[in-house]
């Protein structure tokens, strides 16, 4: 009888432990106040600044495959809204020097931050790699998209969001599909 009640309340603790796990994010609902490393790690970035002059999205990202087949999607969306007022930044995993390396390997054409303790992942709650936030002016967080989508999905949600943040039409940035 007791091996039976030890073995339930062991049981019990690992399934309460596996649904808190799952159960959902929630993020704050306005940015606080962040500072992070520039991608030479030889300066500052306060984020709350560029989040009160807003629109910015984050994302929080890493090289993995998945983030690198995902970037000309948020290349483009750059591209379309940057002249509208969206600002967009990329927040790595990864130390200052390896960022750099990369973003030149890849032409990032927005800016890039360090944050190799992960800090905006704990900030944000974020459990996914990627995770895409939007913030508004002012620092409101409007839009979390996690994970990643190669087929543009998530870009395009991000796409639709941004656009009537600014008031302006929807630019289609998903992949072109192949013939």
């Amino acid at each position: 009888m007791r091996r039976l009640l030890s073995a339930s309340l062991v049981l019990a603790l690992f399934a309460s432990a596996s649904v808190a796990a799952d159960a959902p994010t929630t993020p704050p609902k306005t940015a606080p106040k962040i500072i992070l490393k520039s991608a030479d790690g030889k300066h500052t970035v306060d984020l709350a600044k560029l989040f009160n002059e807003g629109p910015v999205l984050v994302r929080l990202t890493c090289a993995c495959s998945g983030c690198d087949g995902e970037l000309a999607q948020f290349q483009k969306l750059q591209a379309a809204y940057n002249s509208k007022g969206l600002r967009t930044i990329a927040v790595f995993r990864e130390k200052p020097e390896a960022v750099s390396s990369y973003a030149v390997k890849r032409g990032l054409k927005f800016q890039w931050l360090s944050d190799p303790k992960g800090e905006m992942w704990k900030t944000f709650d974020a459990k996914a790699m990627p995770t895409n936030i939007l913030i508004g002016k002012g620092g409101k967080v409007l839009k979390v998209v996690p994970g990643c989508t190669l087929n543009g999905k998530n870009a395009q949600t991000l796409s639709a969001e941004i656009a009537k943040v600014l008031g302006t039409a929807v630019v289609d940035v998903t992949p072109a599909k192949k013939k």
